[in-house]
């Protein structure tokens, strides 16, 4: 039959070297799995342009903040460099820099040219607001899917148990798509709903049915879950479902909105992406 989609080219976003241990352990853990090329990009964020008239006075404290934060990152760069040696496999460090804002697309350019982007969950206070931007601006921007890893992730593979997070939309339907590369091998695939009800550009009569069909005739096993939330936001209710599966991975589209031309994201999207404790795989 035909061959099976596979990542060959494995990309981990990495900011500090402590912060960013999960989506290092998991980058090698995918890597070893598929036998992939193992990359990590190395991005400093520099701080914005200071607000003063005179400027003379802009220019030269500008200088010294950039000089400070790229020393800082140079120090940061030299432990990433470090934990990448004590990797089972080669991995290259590649580096990147942008202003804080600009960092998101930046991150996306380089993820253009690998499988799939490899990055850690964002954190209340710890850095979390410039990780929600990189992962934003690699979802919305590269055309790759995102794979987010949970703090303290400890894994040897993922894709075993795989829950398919479906509410029938265009976002759900790529990332099953980008999912292909684990769903060859899954022993258990959960196609979940949540709170579902038949609509006209969703759903069909009953939820759930129709991809797992499309999904068995590419040869997989599934199980179709329709759950009620009971109250509960769509993020902990997939959460808490993916855990009584003994999940090891959630599959789900992200989906982001304009607002007053910020790209913020949707809901269910955010709060995923903030509470996972599973990786999750996700694409726009």
């Amino acid at each position: 039959g035909a061959l099976p989609m596979s990542w060959k080219d494995v990309l981990v976003m990495v900011a500090e070297a402590e912060q960013d241990e999960p989506a290092l352990a998991l980058g090698e853990a995918v890597a070893k799995q598929c036998g992939a090329h193992l990359s990590a990009a190395f991005l400093t964020a520099l701080p914005d342009e200071p607000l003063a008239y005179e400027p003379t006075v802009v220019a030269g404290v500008w200088a010294e903040l950039l000089g400070r934060a790229r020393a800082e990152a140079e120090a940061e760069r030299k432990k990433v460099a470090r934990r990448l040696e004590a990797m089972s496999q080669p991995c290259d460090l590649l580096n990147a820099e942008a202003l804080s804002r600009d960092l998101g697309r930046v991150a996306a350019v380089h993820a253009r040219y690998a499988d799939i982007a490899v990055m850690t969950r964002p954190q209340e206070g710890i850095g979390g607001d410039l990780r929600e931007e990189i992962i934003e601006g690699v979802l919305f921007h590269s055309g790759r899917p995102a794979l987010i890893a949970p703090p303290g992730w400890k894994g040897t593979s993922i894709g075993k148990r795989i829950v398919v997070a479906w509410d029938a939309s265009r976002e759900a339907t790529r990332a099953l798509s980008e999912a292909d590369a684990l769903l060859e091998k899954a022993e258990q695939i959960m196609v979940l709903t949540i709170d579902a009800k038949p609509k006209m550009f969703g759903h069909g009569e009953a939820p759930g049915a129709n991809i797992a069909g499309h999904l068995s005739r590419r040869g997989h096993k599934v199980e179709v879950r329709n759950v009620d939330g009971m109250g509960r936001t769509p993020a902990v209710a997939i959460l808490e479902e993916a855990k009584a599966l003994s999940a090891d991975v959630v599959v789900m589209g992200g989906y982001a909105h304009s607002k007053l031309r910020e790209m913020v994201f949707g809901g269910a999207t955010r709060d995923l992406l903030r509470q996972t404790n599973l990786p999750l795989l996700m694409a726009h």
